[in-house]
């Protein structure tokens, strides 16, 4: 996966964190993931691009749906994960495969002018401060901390304030 464009939608007129939007030339196809896990969250990341889910086995299956995700674990082990949940960048944070970014993520180009049609994505920090560099925006990434178990994310500001 290679950045090719990037900007920072800064939401100023609502309440909200500004998001990162990144374009990339390519996403890696699921099969060639190899996901690590812990504690019902399971993880892969290759060359700056994450995915994960949250999935306990039997009896957590409502999550898309009940749709099944075909996963290979770094041994090698073939797993279905049965309608597992989307999860959220501060809960991969709070476990050793972090730190990671959720991002809006797309292959075309053309969206950057549209703002619309990206996918829900995840980059790993480093990837992620890559996108913000290509942006034409002065920013860097904030650590906060966020929800009532602390969840760490870091969030795209200015410059002239706060810590990378």
């Amino acid at each position: 996966m290679k950045i090719v464009d990037a900007q920072l939608d800064w939401r100023e007129d609502v309440g909200n964190d500004p998001r990162l939007e990144v374009i990339v030339d390519e996403t890696p196809d699921r099969s060639a993931l190899r996901f690590e896990h812990e504690n019902g969250l399971w993880t892969a990341i290759d060359d700056g691009y994450v995915e994960y889910f949250a999935w306990s086995g039997d009896g957590n299956d409502g999550g898309f749906s009940g749709r099944s995700f075909e996963v290979t674990t770094v041994d090698g082990e073939q797993v279905t994960l049965r309608g597992p949940w989307s999860s959220r960048a501060g809960c991969v944070n709070k476990r050793q495969f972090g730190p990671v970014v959720d991002v809006r993520l797309s292959t075309d180009l053309s969206v950057l002018e549209r703002g619309y049609t990206f996918q829900t994505g995840t980059l790993t920090l480093s990837a992620a401060k890559q996108a913000v560099d290509i942006a034409d925006d002065e920013a860097h990434f904030e650590r906060v901390e966020k929800f009532d178990n602390n969840e760490p994310y870091w969030v795209p500001v200015r410059d002239g304030g706060g810590s990378e």
